[in-house]
């Protein structure tokens, strides 16, 4: 790695690590586990398709501020290639063109189609690994697609793995039975598995929540506590005194 990471460390993400699920339960977000995971994409100087389906553009950019890099400039100068379906639809009131079309299955094969050749494009471009991340699949189902053709589009995700410079992080809010036959799929073949969780015991001052990560092969899943701040997260073993956060 470029720089040292407090969070990444604790993944302990490698780059044999290719298919990544992040998996977020009840009222917690994951989303500082997607950008820094971005952070260090641009340090390594790969490059990232980023499908959009939760927060916004600007969201993006005004984290990676605080975490020390510029989001907007890193799109424009190629490095981030954006895909907003969300935004499309807002622009398609009317036309009934891509994502507001009858036929579901083709929308994920269109969405797909726009994914595989920004990636190609990206992995002409450098030498260096290029990242797919979806944040996060399971708006998929607010769109009125069936379970059936998510599926598929997430097995046609995967399957740009086959180039062994392609890594795929998708992201799954867990809250119903469709939403975790996705992430249960997902799972099954992912590399790197992380769960966040809020804690059990409810609201703490020093602990915002819990952080699973398993490894493909290994029995054995890691479990942190973590503190969210406006510039980091810091992670820490449970058991351990909380005041290793302010070390």
């Amino acid at each position: 790695m470029v720089s040292i990471n407090p969070l990444l460390v604790s993944l302990d993400i490698k780059p044999t690590d290719k298919i990544i699920s992040i998996k977020e339960s009840g009222n917690i977000d994951s989303n500082f586990i997607i950008t820094h995971l971005i952070k260090q994409i641009l340090l390594e100087n790969n490059k990232l398709c980023f499908v959009i389906l939760h927060n916004t553009l600007g969201h993006y950019h005004n984290v990676g501020k605080r975490l020390g890099y510029d989001f907007l400039k890193r799109v424009e100068d190629g490095c981030i290639r954006t895909i907003e379906p969300l935004k499309d639809i807002v622009e398609d009131i009317g036309n009934e063109t891509n994502y507001l079309i009858d036929d579901k299955e083709q929308i994920v094969k269109a969405l797909f189609t726009n994914i595989k050749n920004s990636i190609e494009e990206l992995a002409a471009a450098t030498p260096n690994r290029v990242y797919l991340i979806i944040d996060d699949i399971s708006h998929l189902l607010d769109l009125g697609i069936d379970l059936k053709y998510i599926i598929s589009f997430i097995n046609y995700c995967l399957s740009l793995v086959n180039d062994d410079r392609i890594s795929v992080v998708i992201n799954t809010h867990v809250c119903s039975k469709s939403d975790e036959i996705i992430c249960n799929n997902l799972n099954y073949v992912s590399d790197v598995i992380i769960e966040v969780l809020p804690l059990k015991t409810g609201f703490s001052r020093e602990v915002t929540g819990v952080m699973n990560v398993e490894k493909s092969g290994s029995l054995q899943v890691t479990q942190y506590h973590f503190k969210a701040y406006d510039k980091g997260i810091k992670t820490f073993h449970l058991g351990e005194s909380v005041y290793n956060l302010y070390k």
